[in-house]
């Protein structure tokens, strides 16, 4: 299965009213991407967009079609509308903003879990929304990159793992070299894994922080080692959720 995530974006523009101009913001999706160009969306494509019960599709108009007018009235029937794949970067790129969006009950900071085939993307909410703050990103048990540092995950650094069903919560545990005995004692206590960030080399001689999940965390949180979770994270924090694929819609 080919998944992405997006998140939904601002779009600033302006109207003129009979008391004068004024500047407009609504939610917008907007993404480029290469493999939009092999599922059959390429510059030029038209596609319909239409809104749906917690999401949205992108479906690619390109056999059988009728004359402008009947897409553009099929779309609006279905509450969407008629797009063009635009250009950006030398990679075909979708973009809808408007009322549109808002048709789909999604708006601004929502994060979007994308099911793409070709000919077909359907987008499904599954985290965000205005107030949110912490950032996604869909990952495996096997956890890699740069990102990982960044939120103080690096090679050698400590952090303890949590198991609930459908969740699974890693924190990071500051200056363990130095409390080591309370740390072991703690994880104990707390039927808590204590765990070590690894370094794994690149192809190009860069490292990166790498974290391999056991299988018995897994197992306690329902999840399995060929699946993909969403991962919500924030500086020291990363927590793993099971996404239920049947229940998005996909």
């Amino acid at each position: 299965m080919n998944f992405f995530l997006t998140t939904i974006t601002r779009a600033t523009g302006r109207i003129n009213t009979r008391e004068g101009s004024r500047v407009t913001i609504t939610p917008r999706i907007a993404f480029n991407a290469e493999w939009l160009r092999e599922m059959g969306f390429v510059c030029n494509a038209l596609a319909q967009f239409i809104p749906e019960h917690g999401g949205c599709s992108f479906v690619l108009c390109n056999e059988n079609i009728p004359k402008y007018n009947e897409l553009v009235d099929d779309a609006t029937e279905k509450g969407g509308t008629l797009i063009n794949v635009r250009t950006y970067r030398n990679m075909p790129q979708i973009v809808i903003s408007g009322f549109y969006i808002t048709r789909a009950e999604l708006t601004h900071g929502d994060v979007l879990l994308a099911r793409y085939e070709p000919g077909l993307i359907r987008m499904r909410k599954v985290y965000g929304g205005e107030s949110s703050e912490e950032k996604t990103k869909i990952v495996t048990s096997h956890l890699i990159g740069a990102w990982l540092a960044e939120l103080g995950f690096a090679p050698d650094e400590c952090f303890t793992v949590s198991t609930e069903h459908g969740l699974i919560t890693l924190r990071l545990q500051e200056n363990a070299i130095e409390r080591t005995a309370e740390l072991v004692k703690y994880a104990r206590e707390n039927k808590l894994k204590l765990l070590q960030v690894q370094k794994q080399q690149s192809g190009t001689k860069k490292s990166y922080p790498f974290i391999d999940l056991p299988y018995s965390c897994l197992e306690k949180a329902g999840f399995s080692l060929d699946e993909v979770y969403l991962a919500v994270y924030e500086y020291g924090l990363i927590q793993l959720q099971k996404l239920d694929f049947v229940g998005l819609g996909f």
